[in-house]
């Protein structure tokens, strides 16, 4: 059943007769196999999940179904006609459509307007006016009230919904969604779980590749398990959670360790020293203040996990700090210096990197060229291969990858290779801003491995998570932000008990008592 404009909103029109079916596909990059023969049949109407752990081929089989990546061998039919013959564009009107883990749409305009290219570049027309059928769409993924706002001022679930909006507004049959949910927590996952599941209300087939457990078991009937580009299991949500090589490769067995176990690995620091010192920094974009006086210090190999909703002020810090983003107030020293009017540029070469959300890498360069941009110009040769060596020590993933493009790896590879650019720069302070967003378990667990490494050899970090539970389990001290101010500040093991957590993200106090074994952002302690 199609979305098509009618005056009471979408509506469902007609049965779908569109079967995809998969046969045999494969695709390289160089001498690496993305998916590796793999067979999918579904019927019109269904809503089939692709897990498996990163690096497994679960994007890349979207993208081949898609018709942005031409498979290497076997087919791909709609109803019988070859998809994998067709350009991209000529697969959007056959009634596919993709939306996209990280949303990218145009930020210069509207709301209404990212979607109306979506309508102008239908297959069909129904039976009313390509603006009508925009506005309904709009009203049915919650995006009303903010149709004439710019896509690059909206929130996070808002882009979510625009991505689905966008691809909604093509018609499509078959609707692919790669993880619409990541980086969502509360009440956000809720509208996001609420949306595909009215979406699929309709009759459009659904492929939802997804971490997030519980969008899996809440809205597919069957689930297709992806390892190293090949098939390892197949049936409904339940049967391949309980599968013994599903959890093998999809969780890993670290996830089992326990936070006192992790920390036990990581060696102290001796002889620590202050790296960063900020002092009631404020920061903000035109009238939004997103930074109210915040203060806050890491020590030398010291791990400092930042926690907070989305919209307290996490990456705005992470900015403030590294020179993207110049505070209106307060000061920012970086190993005892003073750098709160210093540009990006200067900072980094005192020892700042920053890890910026969405990996940020150079798609088209090979591994070892983004890598090498990390390291100062007129670096020595001799001192720039020890860089290399070091980085490799630390992601070995990066050393067999080194000739492959970056925009081939996985979103987990990704992720190690941004931070292996950081630590080109041999930083003193490594900002990480949700290096977690998005990935699985077994891919969370060997980054975070790594961190520990990382601060092992003296290096500090600012860990800015959602994934609160994970960054307890690593951090040293924790902070959490709360609308741009700090509503708690002190031991991390305090934060792992549920309710202090909802307390200082939200300001949730029990019988009047104010914030839980932590401090106000008046009382913080400065140690």
């Amino acid at each position: 059943m199609q979305l098509i404009s009618g005056r009471r909103g979408p509506r469902e029109v007609g049965a779908s007769e569109l079967h995809l079916s998969i046969s045999g596909v494969g695709k390289r990059f160089g001498g690496v196999a993305a998916v590796d023969g793999v067979d999918l049949d579904v019927a019109p109407g269904e809503a089939v999940g692709i897990i498996g752990p990163n690096g497994a081929g679960k994007s890349t089989l979207l993208k081949l179904i898609a018709g942005i990546h031409r498979p290497d061998k076997g087919e791909i039919r709609l109803s019988g006609e070859r998809l994998d013959r067709l350009a991209q564009n000529q697969v959007v009107r056959r009634g596919v459509a993709l939306a996209h883990q990280v949303p990218r749409p145009f930020p210069r305009l509207t709301v209404r307007e990212n979607v109306t290219v979506g309508a102008v570049s239908s297959r069909r027309r129904g039976s009313g006016s390509a603006a009508e059928r925009v506005e309904e769409i709009l009203d049915f993924c919650a995006l009303g009230p903010k149709a004439d706002a710019a896509a690059g001022a909206l929130t996070v679930l808002d882009l979510k919904r625009l991505e689905v909006a966008r691809s909604l507004a093509t018609q499509p049959s078959v609707l692919m969604l790669d993880e619409v949910a990541a980086g969502l927590v509360g009440r956000e996952l809720e509208a996001a779980i609420d949306l595909i599941r009215r979406v699929h209300a309709t009759g459009v087939t659904l492929l939802l590749v997804e971490h997030v457990e519980r969008v899996v078991r809440e809205v597919v009937g069957r689930v297709l398990v992806l390892d190293w580009g090949r098939s390892i299991a197949h049936g409904t949500p339940e049967q391949v959670a309980a599968d013994p090589r599903v959890r093998e490769v999809y969780l890993g067995e670290s996830t089992a360790r326990s936070g006192s176990q992790r920390a036990s690995a990581r060696s102290p620091v001796h002889g620590q020293a202050v790296v960063l010192d900020l002092q009631r920094l404020s920061a903000g974009y035109g009238d939004i203040v997103a930074l109210r006086e915040v203060s806050l210090k890491v020590d030398r190999g010291e791990v400092v996990a930042v926690l907070g909703a989305n919209g307290a002020g996490k990456s705005t810090l992470s900015g403030a700090i590294s020179g993207i983003v110049k505070p209106r107030s307060g000061v920012v020293r970086l190993l005892g210096q003073d750098v709160t009017a210093w540009p990006a540029y200067k900072r980094s070469r005192l020892g700042v990197a920053h890890c910026q959300e969405g990996r940020r890498i150079f798609a088209e360069l090979t591994v070892a060229e983004n890598l090498r941009l990390g390291a100062p110009l007129g670096l020595a040769h001799d001192e720039l291969s020890r860089r290399l060596e070091s980085v490799h020590a630390t992601f070995p993933i990066l050393a067999e990858r080194a000739s492959q493009a970056g925009g081939t790896l996985s979103g987990g590879q990704q992720q190690m290779l941004a931070i292996g650019r950081g630590l080109m720069s041999k930083p003193a302070l490594l900002i990480c801003d949700e290096i977690s967003l998005g990935l699985a378990p077994v891919a969370i667990d060997a980054l975070y491995e790594a961190l520990a490494t990382i601060s092992a050899q003296g290096v500090g970090i600012l860990l800015i998570e959602q994934n609160a539970q994970r960054a307890l389990e690593l951090a040293d001290r924790a902070y959490v932000l709360s609308r741009g101010s700090v509503s708690y500040s002190g031991s991390p093991i305090d934060l792992l008990h549920e309710a202090n957590l909802d307390e200082a993200y939200f300001g949730h106090e029990r019988n009047g008592a104010g914030p839980v074994n932590g401090t106000t952002p008046d009382k913080e302690e400065n140690r």
